[in-house]
């Protein structure tokens, strides 16, 4: 009886062993045929490697390809029923890495993500037709959950690096920060400022997964020439001389 029990147990080990050998080596391609539905609103295309360090030749979010994306997913997380990876984004317009959380809820999680992108992709949220903009925009999100499409919190900060204009004008203008946070669940507010430089700058925005808006008071700071022929294409003029940037659009085709 013994010896059978020995024999069952060394069934059973070599068993959980070929288990655990067919998850670790499982193609990512399969994975992700299964349980793909779980990372929206992100899609991924040209799958290889395994499930625990895979790669994709493009990351899809909202409908925007993103560039390829590598990951290292930790196996730990599992056991909570969760599955935590950092990812690196390469190979296109953007750039960035950070970590991602499927919870046991099925909430997507972002934690402590960078990443850069040329300013120039922002241009049809602004719609300045006769302005090609310049510079590079840097997203620090320090954490985001979403359910869904809906951003139920979020918090962050980005910078416009370098900014500029060229076209119809040409001008420096002055580093510009925003700052966001959910102000209540599936909205995100936040605030602009200038951080010194040719161009004053100021205002305030807001979007979900619908709709976007912001509204930003401009003026060149010391009647620089340049920023003043500038800002002639953008906004609306004010009594005090300055511009008003009216921006708003639709998200998700809504």
């Amino acid at each position: 009886m013994l010896k059978l029990l020995r024999r069952l147990l060394l069934v059973l080990l070599v068993l959980a062993s070929a288990v655990g050998v067919a998850a670790w080596t499982c193609p990512a391609e399969l994975g992700y045929r299964y349980f793909g539905d779980r990372i929206a609103p992100v899609k991924l295309h040209g799958i290889s490697g395994s499930v625990w360090h895979g790669h994709a030749d493009s990351a899809e979010l909202l409908g925007q390809n993103l560039g390829e994306l590598d990951w290292r997913l930790r196996p730990s997380s599992l056991l909570q029923g969760a599955a935590l990876a950092h990812v690196v984004l390469a190979g296109g317009d953007v750039v960035g890495n950070g970590t991602i959380e499927q919870t046991a809820d099925r909430q997507l999680v972002l934690h402590d993500v960078e990443a850069q992108l040329p300013a120039r992709i922002a241009a049809p949220m602004i719609d300045v037709p006769l302005l090609q903009l310049l510079g590079t925009i840097e997203i620090r999100l320090a954490h985001a959950r979403l359910r869904g499409y809906t951003i139920a919190d979020a918090h962050g900060v980005a910078f416009w690096r370098n900014a500029g204009v060229a076209g119809a004008a040409q001008a420096r203008l002055s580093d510009l920060q925003f700052t966001f946070a959910t102000a209540t669940e599936g909205q995100v507010s936040g605030t602009v400022q200038d951080l010194g430089g040719p161009l004053l700058a100021s205002g305030a925005f807001s979007a979900n997964a619908m709709r976007y808006d912001a509204k930003l008071k401009l003026a060149p700071r010391d009647n620089n020439a340049q920023v003043a022929e500038a800002l002639q294409f953008v906004g609306q003029p004010q009594p005090d001389g300055s511009r008003e940037l009216l921006i708003e659009g639709r998200l998700l085709g809504f």
